[in-house]
């Protein structure tokens, strides 16, 4: 009588729950990192505008007044000569007028970031090399400048004072923007704590 011998299982059959396992955990690992990485593209994405009123609006512990634009601005200094800038492109220099009203809220104001932004969605970063043609502080605070008065053009010194609380004050930011759409952008503020909101300035 000879002796029966049992077939052993393969590799596959020993490993199945495993294996599909594998199957339904990779797909569904790659999907939430896409979802998470998605979901944090879409909250950090300036998309709801708090427009500016004519009379000033009051936001991140200020209060917003209208911007002023100017494209192809003149240099601030008669002696500067421009950088050339690359071909299609233009200028555009931007004022802002905002008033704080409590100095102890400046470091609140501080966290802004000034932006160009068209009507296609695009935006543009303010562009800080172009010193020729800023004839106010840069940034939202406007006013914290060390330097004595003596070192500052005696008509741009004034503008280089620290913010007085209640009383409106100037910066200005420079943008080098493609010169099709110099005519219809849009100054606009983010602060990363306050994204998705931004603040617009119609103009």
């Amino acid at each position: 009588m000879s002796s029966a011998r049992r077939a052993r299982p393969g590799w596959f059959r020993k490993n199945g729950v495993a294996l599909l396992s594998l199957v339904v955990a990779v797909p569904l690992t790659g999907w939430w990192t896409t979802r998470s990485d998605l979901k944090s593209w879409y909250d950090a994405e300036p998309r709801d505008a708090v427009r500016v009123a004519a009379g000033g609006t009051s936001y991140a512990d200020a209060t917003w007044f209208a911007a002023s634009v100017e494209v192809d601005p003149r240099p601030t200094r008669s002696t500067a000569v421009p950088s050339a800038l690359p071909e299609g492109t233009t200028r555009v220099r931007v004022y802002f007028r905002l008033q704080v009203d409590d100095l102890k809220k400046l470091e609140s104001v501080s966290g802004c970031r000034v932006h160009l932004r068209a009507p296609d969605g695009r935006i543009w970063d303010e562009s800080n090399l172009e010193n020729e043609f800023q004839d106010r502080p840069t940034g939202c605070t406007g006013g914290y400048d060390d330097k004595p008065a003596s070192f500052r053009d005696p008509k741009l010194a004034p503008y280089y004072l620290k913010p007085t609380a209640g009383k409106p004050y100037e910066t200005v930011a420079v943008f080098i923007v493609p010169t099709a759409v110099a005519s219809s952008v849009e100054p606009v503020m983010t602060w990363a704590t306050r994204l998705p909101e931004y603040l617009a300035f119609p103009r």
